[in-house]
């Protein structure tokens, strides 16, 4: 079997608490983290300083990071408003220099408020969508960088894009290799699982993330994410799979149960 690299979000734990954390990760044979900047600062001024220090405590512990997430969080910028697109613009700056501080080169971004587009038609919600990220492909190009963006359910208030296919053909209109798709396991707990969704769209699949319904801890895999680590199992091409779990407090009993829980769902 093709064994492969595990990484945990930080969102599953208190950022206070983190030496514990990382220690348990190591016990775990884990290979590192996704790191959601806002988690370690508490706010996005100024924080690169602390993520600096953070970034140099898990390279103590030779701990690496698989991707930036929670881009958005607490921005309140949106996509579909014309006059945060500087402020987005320049956000986007921010997030490829914390990347350059973690050395990660995936950016996931998410956010069904950042992608609310309220009234706008489809039509019209894609054209924005398009010009704007157009713009960045000269970024993601020089930093190798790439951009994934995440279906999310409309369960989780999403309204425009909730599906790969959807994701998948205007990733296709961008004609760039830098962008590409967050595949998030979040999209089958509302409905059935459909393996095609994700096989047929496989070639622009850039990250993967497991979750449990609400993000809760992964004490107890649901079928839909059994049904997945078998499909992938059999897959060489994805050989770094993260786990997402959103908690804040530290509950180390179920933070172990579901490190061991992740590692024999896609390791034994």
């Amino acid at each position: 079997m093709h064994k492969k690299k595990l990484f945990i979000s930080n969102l599953a734990w208190n950022h206070s608490d983190s030496n514990k954390v990382l220690k348990l990760l190591k016990d775990y044979s884990i290979r590192g983290i996704d790191i959601a900047p806002i988690k370690i600062n508490g706010n996005w001024k100024n924080c690169e300083s602390s993520i600096k220090k953070f970034y140099k405590k898990i390279s103590l512990l030779d701990l690496k990071v698989n991707a930036v997430q929670g881009v958005f969080y607490k921005t309140n910028l949106n996509l579909f408003e014309k006059k945060h697109k500087f402020k987005i613009y320049n956000h986007i700056l921010k997030i490829i220099k914390i990347s350059k501080i973690l050395k990660c080169n995936k950016i996931i971004i998410g956010s069904a408020d950042f992608r609310n587009n309220k009234k706008l038609s489809v039509s019209k919600s894609d054209i924005i969508f398009l010009n704007f990220f157009r713009k960045i492909i000269p970024l993601a190009k020089k930093h190798k960088i790439y951009f994934c963006f995440e279906p999310i359910p409309k369960n989780y208030g999403e309204k425009y894009l909730n599906n790969i296919d959807k994701l998948a053909n205007l990733i296709k209109k961008l004609k760039s290799p830098w962008f590409g798709i967050n595949f998030d396991t979040s999209i089958f707990h509302f409905g059935k699982f459909n393996k095609n969704s994700f096989l047929n769209n496989q070639k622009f699949i850039r990250n993967i993330q497991i979750s449990e319904k609400k993000f809760f801890f992964l004490t107890r895999p649901s079928k839909f994410n059994y049904s997945f680590a078998k499909l992938l199992k059999k897959n060489k091409f994805f050989d770094k799979i993260s786990l997402e779990m959103i908690s804040n407090k530290t509950d180390i009993t179920k933070l172990s149960l579901s490190f061991k829980n992740f590692n024999e769902l896609f390791n034994q």
